[in-house]
């Protein structure tokens, strides 16, 4: 059976709405009521309305639940399913208190209308459901602009601060990617795992307020400058502020210098008390850092750098990461990310 819909051109600007019902004469009438503000489709049953889901974009769908073939919950069930961010409403002549309920728990149904209708009510309640949709159409576009303010805002600040450290843009690379596949290994979701390999990107931020005296000495620090270097952890809580879309940053700048037993800077955290995003962005720093040449070094061979992690294994890493990094070894992702990102 084809599918009926105007025979104008499709306007892009209108929305597109899908009637169904098995009788003709009522998606006649619904289609003629609607067909001046809406792209206008009908199908006569619901196996058609099925096949019409799964080929064309809908923005919302009415639907009649009493059909011989598919039923109407059944179609709003589907419709969720393969166009889970159109409007659903169910078209009825009947009080079937069960179908309601399916179609609410299957098929999120936005709203029940009885049959029979009016029709100025049906527009107004057309209306309004559209306007919800674009709502949150828009919603969703402006959470895309900001976050992509916010990332535009850290890449800025990565600028910045390669101009005052000597850790370059591939070693910055390689820290996020290598925190990604650690935090993925520890049961991250691929989200939150992308987000924290961003986050891990602003590890040294606090490095800006260290003068350029102390942060690019070529010989030892003294205790007094030591003492100005062991505060850029909170230098970068300082720089990143209250927003909370950088509360991950803010812990891992703080607590990716703690030790795991202790012993680390600035408040000798230890164990479980240090954020896990911490955790992971420390132990991707100093792999990266030991691997990587450096005026007053040699790079170290991966062999040697993962033989490091092993001895300091509970002393600087959560045991759990060290083994999650054995993992990432002998699977060939941190090579594989190392010949991404060279140097």
């Amino acid at each position: 059976m084809k599918t009926e819909m105007t025979t104008e051109m499709i306007s892009e600007s209108k929305y597109t709405v899908l009637f169904v019902d098995d009788e003709p004469d009522i998606v006649a009438t619904l289609y003629r009521y609607f067909r001046k503000d809406y792209n206008c489709i009908r199908a006569t049953g619901g196996a058609q309305a099925i096949q019409i889901l799964n080929e064309q974009s809908i923005d919302l769908l009415l639907c009649d639940q009493r059909m011989p073939d598919v039923t109407g919950d059944e179609v709003l069930a589907h419709a969720y399913k393969v166009q889970p961010n159109s409007i659903r409403m169910l078209l009825t002549g009947y009080a079937d208190f069960e179908s309601l309920v399916k179609s609410v728990n299957n098929g999120q149904m936005y709203r029940y209308i009885a049959k029979p209708w009016d029709p100025d009510e049906l527009r107004i309640t057309l209306e309004q459901a559209l306007e919800t949709l674009q709502l949150r159409r828009d919603l969703v576009i402006a959470k895309q602009q900001i976050e992509s303010s916010y990332h535009n805002a850290i890449n800025m600040l990565c600028v910045a601060s390669e101009g005052k450290d000597e850790d370059t843009a591939s070693h910055i690379q390689r820290v996020r990617f290598y925190t990604k596949a650690l935090a993925l290994l520890c049961g991250y979701s691929d989200k939150d795992a992308e987000h924290m390999g961003q986050m891990s990107i602003l590890h040294d931020i606090g490095k800006l307020f260290v003068p350029d005296e102390i942060l690019k000495k070529k010989g030892p620090l003294t205790d007094d400058e030591w003492l100005v270097m062991k505060k850029h952890p909170e230098f970068g809580v300082h720089i990143l502020g209250e927003e909370p879309f950088y509360q991950q940053a803010k812990e891992i700048s703080l607590g990716h210098h703690e030790n795991y037993d202790g012993s680390g800077y600035p408040q000798r955290l230890s164990g479980d008390n240090i954020p896990m995003s911490a955790k992971i962005v420390k132990l991707a720093d100093v792999f990266d850092a030991l691997m990587t040449k450096r005026p007053y070094k040699e790079p170290w061979s991966i062999e040697e750098t993962m033989a490091f992690i092993e001895s300091k294994r509970a002393v600087m890493f959560d045991p759990i990461l060290v083994d999650n990094m054995f993992t990432l070894y002998k699977n060939n992702t941190l090579q594989d990310i190392r010949d991404q990102f060279k140097d």
